[in-house]
């Protein structure tokens, strides 16, 4: 009971059940902010500013004050100026949201890798880039991570960002820099590639020129009256940025370029215009579009690209804020049925904000706002118990994100293995729409939940389908049996592996080489009824080029398979984010390997996946283990684009 002698609302109750089924935020830390100027200013324990209304404003106008204000840079001179330059989510006929006013829901710990990631102290320039689709929170997200940045470099060793510029191409409630047509190009200079590059990067000083000294926009711009080269576009760029900067001279300038698609259609002159500002001492570009930028790899020699991937809402967050005074009817919180449906609507309710757009958790009546206030209704509904309001819940978020009309994208199973940033197909082929994860390009999560390949004929289409009908029948079917066992987690790893060794024929588990081509999925029990051995009758049932996963509760091999040579592969799938269990997983298959390896006329391997837990040696084991144990980011790349997924999967 509460102090007053009623009950606390649903609400309250909720968020208690979703940190203990392991959904609450991680700890909040203490951290310091040494700025240029000498000032220091501590973020409380727990504050998380950028939740709360007014925050990022509050955060945003202290830095400007400090460090950009000038009476020498008329877009400096004041912070209503300054802010009028920022960005904007356009919303029909009414008046666009200014982003920096809004609350912005992430994770500390997501946004802060995310703002170490962009104060990164890179060997050459770059230009940074976040891919992702429309209304994912790109640009929102880009001001957050600069002012967290400034928090957390606390030692000095990453960039020391002191200004921001939001320079957009398109969009932005109509404040933005025109578009350069090709045909003014073919004018200007054929299909000289190297005066392309040097037309944008003159371009690109005219854009920075009007916003930062007339805090306009280019409207029409004009080609140069003589010929210009790269360098001396760059040099008078130099100054203006020097003149820019002037507040805090040795500080670093973020610039945001937003929609650089929308630039030109040509790459070459788009890539002089990213390239001249990132060669400028003391500046970082971040581009943000739904695409990357045409730039190339990391590790070249020349100006690179590099990923940022995407920040994704904070559920529990948003819960909080969005699902408040509702009744409230008695609440068993050691009622495993009730957490684990709280836990299965974390999942679900994560993929219906992806699909229904995050700029809707600001306009009221949008579709995502008719959502939270079903949401509120359906918790509230006195006339159910508990269990079955969530169960309401859970079928609605389903609905909303797997009933849409499916399509067929190009390359889809390549996205959903998750191409390497580094791959040449990246530079050569143009993909509709991509994410940005740490070091792979993919597709949004809710394109590969719900759409199929553009070779639709294709072997790894037809798994892709399968493995996509397993997963979403487990999430729409089956509350409990959503998250007992990780059975969404292993069903995702089964769907990435069968994709990925039909398409290469051969799956990696760290130094393990499997020779493997998937041709087909199946469920199976290998083991036993009672003891953990193997049954080798059924063993020796199974088929070749199939991949198998478990049927019910299996003791150690959640996916199973025979590789080209007839040795057995046992795999097993654990979520969990307790070293204590994740140590367990790995005996329990040492175990069998050791008590099956006498078995002459077969050959056993192990391999347990453990993408919650950051390493484990033989030391942690206390004994020589014959498993493979691959864990953390190795783990979470066997997943591809599905590593998505973790962001909403509960710790078990």
């Amino acid at each position: 009971m509460t102090r007053s002698g009623q009950k606390p609302p649903l609400w309250f109750a909720i968020l208690a059940l979703l940190a203990f089924v392991g959904w609450a935020p991680t700890d909040f830390l203490k951290h310091g902010t040494t700025h240029r100027r000498g000032a220091v200013r501590l973020a409380a324990a727990g504050e998380t500013w950028w939740c709360q209304h007014g925050g990022i404003n509050g955060k945003l106008k202290d830095c400007f004050e400090e460090n950009m204000q000038t009476d020498g840079v008329p877009l400096l001179k004041d912070y209503d100026t300054y802010q009028a330059s920022l960005p904007v989510r356009e919303r029909g006929i009414s008046q666009p949201l200014k982003l920096h006013q809004l609350q912005f829901f992430v994770r500390d710990r997501d946004l802060d890798v995310f703002a170490a990631r962009l104060a990164a102290n890179e060997q050459r320039p770059t230009v940074a880039y976040i891919a992702a689709a429309s209304h994912s929170g790109k640009s929102a997200s880009v001001v957050v991570g600069f002012l967290r940045s400034r928090e957390l470099n606390t030692d000095c060793t990453r960039l020391d960002f002191t200004h921001y510029l939001y320079m957009p191409f398109a969009n932005n409630g109509g404040n933005y820099h025109r578009k350069v047509s090709e045909a003014k190009l073919q004018r200007a200079c054929g299909e000289d590639v190297e005066l392309r590059e040097a037309l944008g990067a003159a371009y690109m000083k005219d854009c920075f020129k009007a916003q930062a000294f007339d805090s306009d926009y280019v409207d029409v711009w004009h080609l140069p009256n003589t010929t210009p080269t790269f360098r001396t576009a760059q040099k008078l760029l130099e100054k203006d940025v020097s003149t820019f900067m002037q507040r805090s001279p040795k500080g670093v300038l973020l610039v945001h370029v937003d929609e650089h698609g929308s630039m030109c259609p040509d790459p070459d002159f788009r890539r002089g215009a990213m390239r001249v500002l990132a060669e400028l001492p003391g500046v970082q570009v971040l581009a943000t579009y739904t695409d990357i930028p045409p730039l190339p790899k990391q590790k070249s020699s020349e100006t690179c690209r590099r990923p940022i991937a995407c920040l994704l809402p904070d559920v529990e967050a948003i819960m909080k804020e969005r699902l408040r005074g509702l009744p409230m009817d008695d609440i068993d919180m050691r009622n495993e049925a009730i957490l684990l449906r709280v836990a299965t609507l974390r999942v679900t309710f994560g993929l219906a904000l992806q699909k229904l757009l995050l700029a809707g958790l600001h306009i009221p009546s949008s579709e995502l706002d008719r959502l939270l206030n079903k949401l509120e209704n359906m918790l509230g509904n006195a006339g159910d118990n508990v269990k079955a309001r969530l169960e309401k819940c859970i079928e609605h978020c389903n609905r909303m994100w797997m009933e849409d009309s499916k399509w067929q994208r190009k390359s889809l199973t390549d996205l959903l293995c998750g191409i390497d940033e580094d791959d040449d197909r990246v530079q050569e082929k143009r993909f509709p729409q991509v994410v940005a994860l740490d070091d792979i390009i993919t597709a949004p999560l809710e394109v590969l939940l719900r759409d199929r390949d553009e070779d639709q004929l294709s072997p790894a289409n037809k798994l892709h389908r399968s493995c996509q009908r397993i997963f979403k029948q487990a999430l729409k079917t089956s509350p409990r049996a959503a998250v007992t066992a990780g059975k969404i987690l292993e069903y995702a790893y089964l769907w990435v592996l069968a994709c990925n060794s039909c398409k290469f024929s051969e799956l990696e588990f760290d130094e393990l080489e499997a020779r493997f081509q998937c041709q087909d999925i199946q469920p199976g029990y290998i083991f036993q009824k009672k003891s953990k051995r193997l049954d080798f009758a059924k063993v020796a049932e199974m088929q070749n080029a199939t991949l198998y996963y478990a049927e019910g509760n299996h003791p150690c091999a959640d996916i199973f398979f025979k590789d080209d040579s007839g040795a057995l592969y046992l795999v097993d799938v654990g979520g969990t984010s307790n070293m204590s269990k994740a140590l367990n997983k790995v005996r329990k298959m040492s175990d069998v390997l050791i008590k099956e390896g006498s078995h002459q006329d077969l050959q056993v391997r192990g391999v347990v996946l453990l993408p919650n837990i950051g390493s484990i040696s033989q030391e942690d084991v206390g004994s020589i283990s014959e498993a493979i144990t691959v864990t953390g980011a190795r783990a979470r790349r066997l997943l591809g684009g599905l590593a998505q997924l973790l962001t909403w999967l509960p710790a078990v």
